[in-house]
Formats: structure tokens, sequence, C-alpha cells
């Protein structure tokens, strides 16, 4: 069964990011943690990834209104030795303690070369690629990796012991737009959520139901658990960023995160959860010029290999993405109305004014 068509309307991005930055503002966020919070929300819209974007925002909000998130989190270096720094979130949420994880790790990498902070006690810290795509004004390469909730099994197993573990990588180029890998090693749970709501059906390799057999229902899926992508290649990479998230940085493993989000809770409860976030800088291996060229040129060099049969345009990774973004922000961003409802109803919730009674819509029809 395909999707069904989902009502939407174009809105202004900088006015959306206002509107759910307000939100934060009204359960006791920082004006300034609130814009931090909001531009990585409509950021995930603005490149087409719906599923970490602001839908989304009402389970954080509600998360914090029930108080288990901290809205004032004293985000804090705890630990420094050479190019190594450990962040602790202070239960806040994962867009805050990541965007002052990778500050850290920008610095160091313009003294040392290279610089990795691990993060610990945090929370979802939404679309992966914004944190590495911080380093790319200095020149320089980000990666970052996190755990969460369990969701997934081990290869092998009958439970849910893992979470998708994704890893986000930005390289800068010379010319064009950057190198952005963004890849979950499952299927998306919020997409499989998504599906569901809407009607949808979803690749028989994503999920098993409850009773361990592969399913295209959406509905099905949500009450098992995801595959790991590639069978035990993919849970082997979902393994190592478990290493680098719970045990080096002093943090929970999956297993010992709280499932209740994505079982279906309508708020985001507390995970003290890790992140891992690295910055290199091609400057330090060599001529950074150099880097920057041989990058285009790798580009340059696969967007021209032989195309497949009916492939028109190879693309680069993060290049659908920031083209689409630059549309939207040209064009308007294409919400849905479920979303802004949703919106709407949370903001009711915690006494804040109603998004959509102020945000200019236009009809997409």
């Amino acid at each position: 069964m395909s999707m069904p068509a989902v009502k939407k309307v174009l809105v202004d991005s900088v006015e959306l990011r206002g509107k759910v930055a307000s939100l934060f503002e009204a359960v006791g966020v920082s004006p300034v943690h609130a814009d931090e919070i909001a531009e990585v929300v409509v950021f995930a819209d603005m490149r087409g990834v719906e599923s970490h974007g602001v839908q989304f925002t009402p389970r954080y909000i509600r998360g914090i209104k029930r108080g288990l998130l901290n809205p004032k989190p004293d985000i804090r270096v705890v630990h420094r030795r050479g190019a190594i720094a450990v962040v602790d979130a202070d239960n806040g949420l994962g867009f805050l303690s990541t965007r002052r994880a990778m500050k850290e790790a920008i610095a160091i990498a313009a003294e040392q070369g290279s610089g990795s902070v691990a993060v610990r006690n945090s929370n979802h810290f939404g679309p992966a690629a914004f944190y590495p795509m911080m380093a790319l004004d200095a020149g320089m390469i980000g990666y970052v990796t996190t755990d969460g909730p369990p969701h997934t099994v081990v290869w092998g197993s009958a439970k849910p012991v893992l979470s998708n573990d994704p890893v986000a990588w930005a390289f800068p180029t010379l010319d064009g737009p950057p190198i952005v890998v963004d890849t979950a090693f499952t299927g998306v749970k919020e997409k499989i959520r998504l599906a569901a709501q809407r009607g949808g059906s979803i690749p028989a390799d994503w999920a098993v139901g409850p009773d361990g057999r592969p399913t295209t229902d959406p509905k099905v899926a949500l009450e098992g658990y995801l595959l790991p992508i590639g069978q035990h290649k993919g849970s082997a990479l979902i393994i190592a960023n478990e290493l680098v998230c719970g045990a080096l940085a002093g943090a929970s493993f999956s297993f010992e995160v709280s499932p209740a989000l994505v079982m279906g809770a309508d708020h985001h409860d507390s995970w003290k959860c890790g992140h891992f976030v690295q910055v290199l800088d091609p400057g330090a291996f060599g001529d950074r010029e150099t880097f920057l060229r041989r990058a285009s040129e790798l580009a340059s060099a696969l967007r021209n290999a032989p195309k497949a049969p009916g492939i028109e345009r190879i693309y680069m990774p993060g290049e659908i993405e920031a083209e689409l973004s630059a549309q939207r922000m040209r064009d308007g961003l294409p919400l849905a109305v479920t979303t802004l409802e949703a919106l709407d109803a949370v903001a009711r919730e915690v006494g804040a004014p109603i998004p959509s009674a102020t945000l200019a819509t236009r009809d997409m029809s």
C-alpha cells in the first residue's frame, strides 16, 4: 500500500523557528537555548528529515513540563586531557550538549589538529547531520554518533537491546556542497510511526513484529523491533558505537535507556544517553587546500561515473538535502497540518501562544 497524500501548508522557516522556540521558552528554557533547539529542529524539516523535525517538538515540551528533562541544564566540560574532553549534559536535551561538544572539538582541533569530545547524561539530539556541519565553516571535518533507547536486536537475539546509533560525517570541499553522510544502522522508528499514522507501508527489511517475523505493516512493526541493516554487519557497527557513546562517554548503553518513547509515549523521558563527536583539521595532515581540491575531485569523478540504466543523475551524500533546503528557504517549508495541530495542542497544554494563530501559511494545493 502506498503512502496517502498528507495535507500540508507552506510556512516561512525563520518564522516557524521562532514559534518553536517560544514553546520551549514557555516551559522554562532560556531564550538562547530555546532558539538553539529550534534551529536544529527546523533544520531537519528543511532537509527533508521530517521524522526528526518539528513533529517531535510536542514530546520534548511534555518531557520538560513533566519534570523529566532539565529545562536549564548546566552543560559543562568535566574532563580535559590533550585533544580530549568530556561534557556533562545535566539531563538537558541533546541539541544543547552536542552543540557545546562540537564547539569544544573545533577549538581543540584548531590547536591540536584533531579534537574528540564525549557527552554523558544526555537525551535525544535530533538530526545527526547538524553537528558535524558545524565544523565546515572552519574548513574542518566533523563526525558524530549517539546511542539511545532500545528498539533494535543485536544480530541473533530475540529482544531489542540496541538503538540505531546513527553516524554523521561532514566533509568540506573546494566548490559545490559539502559531502554530508547521515545514516542510521536500521530503518528509522519515527518513519515507521509516521507510516502507521498515515496508513502507509514499510520495506520488509526494516522491522519484525512481536512474533519475530519481517513485516511491511508499520503498526505491527511498532509492536515489534527494528532490524540492523546488513544483518550482522550493521549489528557490529552499532556495537562499536555503543562502546564510544556508552562506555567511553560514561553514559548509559541503549539497553539501559528507557524504551518509553520508542514504544509510543507522548513525551520524552530521561535517557542519560551518550554522544561522541570528533573534528579533524585537514591542515594538520598536510595542505588544507589540497584536501579540499581532492575532495572536490572525488565528488566530480563519482558524479560523472557511468550511470546505471534509468539513472539520470548521481548524487553525493547530502546533496539532495542541500538542494531541498535551499529550495525550501526560497519557496517555503511544507509542514503537515497534523504537525501544526500538534504544536497548537501542546501550546494549550503549557499556556503558550497558539503557533497557528500568528504563523503565516499558504495552501500547497
